[in-house]
């Protein structure tokens, strides 16, 4: 490992089947540590992996805030689908509070019909589009509607979204960062044009996917991520090298309860001394 590579590495926190106390001691595990962010997933149902519950995702993120001191902190990704962009402001206003700052938003479309995770949506009735352009196309109105929110414009018109005389939302001069969670071409396009990064989940054509992210990045401070599970057998819980070879800024690596805290701790311990 070259020890003047440049990569972060933040745990992804999947909430099924974990008890809140167990996904805050992971937290605070990565936190002291030396891992850069804590993220968890948004989910509502365990069914979807086989387990007897998940987490409401701002009230454990809201908990490992007020736990950690150093780590940024966020959903990956919050659902548009399921969250009124209201409603995902006074939420994200809250958790960067208790964050003091350190509360990212990452944002997606939701599954798409007869996907996996679709599932959730399925049971409480809710449709989804078909077509992968009117996803994108709420997903960039939810973008501009929290931006919209934080500028502290009263009005906004959409063809998904309205408001009219809104006011005392969010807790002021609180900063809003947006990272994209991204599968293919079209998500990463819409990353570059209205959003502060993209996290793209590992597949067969991750290297081009993060070339084309590269290519695409507006300014130096895209932040472009990687979404892969993490290694507990690997000394840095997977490969750094070839991410910082092809240009990823930062990897966020998803476990899964029962947390292994006293590994997390060792594999942080050598991440930092790795890249220090």
């Amino acid at each position: 490992m070259n020890r003047s590579a440049s990569i972060a590495t933040d745990l992804v926190l999947s909430p099924f089947g974990a008890s809140a106390k167990e996904l805050v001691e992971a937290a605070t595990c990565a936190d002291e540590s030396g891992f850069d962010g804590v993220w968890v997933l948004d989910h509502f149902s365990g069914k979807l992996v086989g387990k007897g519950w998940s987490h409401e995702p701002f009230t454990v993120l809201g908990a490992i805030a007020n736990a950690t001191k150093k780590v940024n902190v966020g959903p990956l990704v919050a659902n548009m689908v399921n969250r009124n962009p209201v409603l995902l402001a006074s939420s994200f206003s809250s958790l960067q509070s208790l964050a003091s700052g350190r509360a990212v938003l990452g944002l997606g479309t939701g599954a798409p019909p007869g996907s996996r995770f679709a599932l959730e949506q399925e049971m409480i009735g809710r449709g989804l589009e078909e077509e992968g352009t009117k996803r994108r196309e709420r997903l960039i109105e939810t973008i501009n509607a929290l931006r919209s929110i934080w500028k502290g414009e009263k009005n906004f018109g959409g063809n998904y979204f309205s408001y009219e005389g809104l006011e005392s939302v969010i807790v002021p001069s609180m900063p809003l960062r947006i990272i994209v969670g991204a599968n293919g071409r079209r998500m990463i396009e819409l990353a570059s044009n209205h959003a502060d990064g993209v996290n793209i989940r590992v597949g067969p054509s991750i290297k081009d996917l993060i070339h084309l992210a590269i290519e695409l990045a507006p300014s130096a401070d895209f932040e472009i991520s990687i979404h892969e599970d993490f290694d507990y057998s690997h000394p840095f819980g997977g490969d750094l090298e070839k991410w910082v070879q092809w240009g990823v800024t930062k990897r966020a690596c998803m476990v899964s309860a029962p947390f292994d805290i006293k590994e997390i701790s060792a594999i942080g311990e050598r991440i930092v001394a790795a890249t220090s």
